[in-house]
């Protein structure tokens, strides 16, 4: 009984995530019940009616936090109590306990149903002449009878300290939230937005947790009526107005919102502190006059471009790229070349497309052959040359037993050498198998072996060996069924697979 009450316990203690999400409990409550305990289960092992007696329960509920509530039940009755361990001589005797119980509630009691779960101590006065301890523990189940009023029932296990003393109680009766009505959740919801009218600063309007129950329309936890942008999110600091930058003043009155800057500006930057903001200054991290446009009347790098209109006034370059260096003389300055040591086009930020597939050639996995930036550069392999490649995965055939190609084969390999020299910038990988027949070590070296002359033939015909990789997998790697002749014949192959390095 004690193992299975603990496994209902944890169950029942595991699904409570399921049930409810958020805990309303804050009323207390009194019941009445109709006590039923039963003292000889534990030793008759047996469910009989007739063991069971009578009694009343009077119980105070007070909520504690969240679920969880306190329980302080009173029983008085009569039971019978089990002399010896046979359960057969009994003698009747007047029951009182006093417990305290921890309660968890896991459901607002103005739902139909609300069960709970409970454990404690209790004491129990036996003819109010001897004391002994218990633990109870149990479930109850209430249903809804209408306001605050509940028809209760609940069913406990109580552990003694004696073997003898362990019980079963029952009780039904009713249960009062006091404070009437509905309202026995915690706190009334005026305006419905899940946030309780004791902690809505706004009660009547709804509104969000963040803004502590007021109206926030742009949600950044200022209500509307203390924000004064209250369309467009932004900090505490600036009443609730943006400040994309930061720099204290808000976007509206910022001319400058992306870049920090100061008042006196409009929220401008003026690095160089010459009076001329940055997105006027040429030169700004250089103090000069706004008749040179912020720029000090000089050249620096003494390359014939006035620093005024120099993008790179320490370093020597052509007034073709407004002053800087341009190493490959691709008319893109460095700074801005992609690559500043090979000649390339602007569309491709100097870099160059040997092929003029769009894809440049440092990323382009088949620099000479145009093919689309989806496929790394290189030209999609035909539908026409896959349906070759896959033929020849099941028809280049071998002397049997032996790696030695048949004469047969060797059209089927000169398509794949064709297939290759069309496809320059593409490696292969052959992979050799077979099927079940034989041991596992030869088919094994077999499949390597028939790998290598494939290799050798594709070599002889002018494919170059570093374009070429091939490995044997004997009988691990099937794709039919080796049980039958068929699928015997399908995992006999030698594959071809393109890939680009």
């Amino acid at each position: 009984m004690r193992t299975l009450l603990l496994t209902l316990t944890l169950a029942f203690a595991l699904s409570l995530p399921l049930v409810h999400a958020q805990h309303d409990l804050t009323k207390d409550y009194i019941a009445v019940r109709a006590l039923f305990p039963n003292y000889q289960y534990q030793i008759a092992k047996d469910w009989n009616w007739d063991d069971f007696t009578s009694g009343f329960e009077f119980e105070y509920g007070r909520h504690l936090t969240g679920p969880l509530s306190l329980a302080i039940p009173l029983k008085i009755g009569q039971v019978k109590y089990p002399i010896d361990a046979t359960g057969k001589t009994l003698s009747a005797g007047g029951l009182f306990n006093l417990d305290a119980l921890l309660q968890l509630r896991p459901l607002k009691p103005n739902v139909f149903f609300s069960p709970n779960l409970f454990a404690g101590l209790g004491a129990n006065y036996e003819d109010l002449r001897s004391v002994n301890f218990a633990l109870p523990v149990g479930i109850g189940l209430d249903f809804k009878l209408g306001g605050a009023v509940y028809f209760t029932t609940k069913g406990e296990y109580r552990i003694g300290f004696s073997d003898l003393r362990d019980n079963i109680q029952l009780g039904a009766g009713l249960k009062f939230y006091l404070g009437g009505g509905d309202d026995t959740t915690a706190g009334k919801d005026t305006d419905k937005d899940g946030i309780v009218d004791t902690e809505d600063q706004c009660p009547t309007i709804p509104g969000t947790a963040k803004a502590m129950g007021c109206p926030d329309n742009d949600d950044d936890g200022i209500a509307n009526t203390k924000d004064a942008c209250p369309e467009e999110a932004g900090p505490a600091s600036t009443n609730g107005c943006p400040d994309t930058d930061n720099d204290g003043i808000i976007n509206s009155k910022d001319q400058c919102p992306t870049e920090a800057g100061t008042a006196a500006n409009n929220g401008c930057p003026d690095s160089d502190n010459d009076g001329i903001i940055n997105s006027k200054d040429q030169c700004p991290n250089e103090a000069g006059p706004a008749s040179n446009n912020g720029c000090p009347i000089r050249d620096a790098d003494g390359d014939g471009v006035l620093d005024a209109n120099d993008e790179c006034p320490n370093l020597a370059g052509p007034a073709s790229t407004k002053g800087c260096p341009d190493r490959d003389g691709d008319g893109i300055a460095d700074k801005n070349d992609a690559c500043p040591d090979v000649k390339g086009a602007a569309t491709n930020r100097g870099c160059p497309d040997t092929d003029g597939d769009g894809v440049i050639d440092s990323v382009d996995k088949c620099p000479n052959q145009p093919g689309p930036a989806s496929n790394n550069g290189c030209p999609e392999i035909t539908q026409k040359d896959k349906e070759t490649l896959s033929f020849a995965a099941r028809n280049v055939q071998f002397e049997t037993g032996s790696s030695v190609l048949k004469a047969s084969s060797n059209a089927i390999l000169d398509q794949v050498v064709d297939i290759l020299k069309r496809y320059s910038d593409y490696s292969v990988r052959i992979s050799g198998h077979t099927d079940s027949s034989g041991g596992d070590d030869l088919n094994l070296k077999l499949s390597k072996a028939r790998a290598k002359a494939c290799n050798d033939y594709l070599v002889s015909k002018g494919i170059n060996a570093a374009r070429i990789t091939h490995d044997g997998f004997g009988e691990t790697r099937p794709v039919g069924n080796n049980a039958t002749p068929e699928g015997r014949a399908l995992n006999r192959r030698t594959e071809f697979e393109l890939y680009q390095k």
